[in-house]
């Protein structure tokens, strides 16, 4: 189901023909960013999952502005899976700054080619799917692990409303790992230079970027047992169930790839108009301690980087 919020008629319906001749549907129409918002039932944030797939957003709109709307959309724990898609005849930097800072998935510039529009919701029903898949492996594990662990207090330091496990459940989940025969593999990444952004744009700016990469990483295929958390300070932390290192390289990669194919400003970045990733990880009892310090090389050199724990040399005593 993809709602099309759209202004101008003729527009609406151009977008709703190009759609269904891609095969989609089915498609529904507000005229109104408080139109989408009532369609997709923005004041209950609890309760069955939105049935809309995509949102399709006009920036310029009456009223309420698409950009503020995609804000209230991702605000909502329940729609923070709804990628939004910007349709937009500006392309002016600043616009899409702001669009991407309020949680939209990409965007595509009116008049849409039918080439175009399809890519764009392509890879948005991909990332749809992929996150639905990690929510209930997440779901699976934490029933699995109900019986063995207290539910953690909230972690101040998480970004409120993602609904990911925060950086006080990430240090739980590990030290329970670190007593097993198998403790399985760690990955942390971190959005480079991100201290600038929170330091110079302040918390809010820090907090979309976070949350903008947390769903991309969501979107990435796992295994049961595999967690995604946040790790606090623009980092993420993946917990694999398995000792499996060439498995942590690849999410690594993928998740590095992903993040720069994304092309998300960054504009107190020292590498580039966008946002990149540095990432670290390993295997074994000392993975967690090891792939803190894989990421702190790669930082160090750089940044968009991946540096596999197990290549470090021992810390001196």
């Amino acid at each position: 189901m993809i709602l099309i919020v759209e202004d101008l008629e003729e527009v609406r319906e151009l977008l709703s023909a190009q759609l269904t001749a891609c095969g989609y549907g089915p498609i529904i129409k507000a005229g109104s960013a408080e139109e989408a918002l009532a369609a997709l039932d923005v004041e209950r944030t609890d309760g069955e999952e939105c049935p809309i797939d995509i949102v399709l957003m006009d920036i310029m709109l009456p009223v309420m502005d698409g950009i503020t709307a995609t804000c209230l959309i991702k605000e909502n724990p329940r729609l923070a899976d709804v990628p939004v898609i910007m349709v937009s005849s500006l392309e002016d930097e600043e616009t899409l700054n702001q669009a991407f800072i309020a949680g939209a998935f990409d965007y595509v510039v009116k008049p849409a080619t039918l080439v175009a529009l399809r890519a764009r919701v392509q890879s948005a029903l991909r990332w749809r799917t992929e996150a639905r898949r990690r929510r209930a492996r997440e779901g699976e594990l934490a029933e699995l692990t109900a019986d063995r662990r207290q539910t953690p207090a909230a972690d101040p330091r998480g970004v409120t409303g993602l609904g990911w496990p925060g950086p006080a459940q990430c240090g739980q989940m590990l030290a329970e790992r670190a007593q097993r025969s198998h403790p399985g593999a760690v990955l942390y990444a971190a959005i480079d230079d991100f201290g600038r952004l929170e330091e110079v744009d302040g918390a809010d700016p820090a907090a979309a970027l976070t949350r903008r990469v947390m769903e991309l990483a969501a979107g990435l295929p796992g295994r049961i047992g595999d967690v995604l958390t946040m790790a606090g300070d623009g980092r993420l932390a993946v917990l694999f169930e398995n000792n499996d290192a060439a498995a942590a390289r690849d999410i690594a990669e993928r998740l590095v790839d992903l993040v720069a194919r994304a092309r998300i400003p960054h504009p107190r970045s020292n590498a580039g108009p966008h946002v990149s990733l540095s990432a670290g990880f390993a295997t074994g009892v000392e993975a967690a301690s090891l792939a803190r310090r894989a990421l702190d090389q790669a930082r160090a050199h750089g940044g968009a980087r991946i540096i596999d724990g197990a290549s470090l040399p021992p810390e001196d005593n």
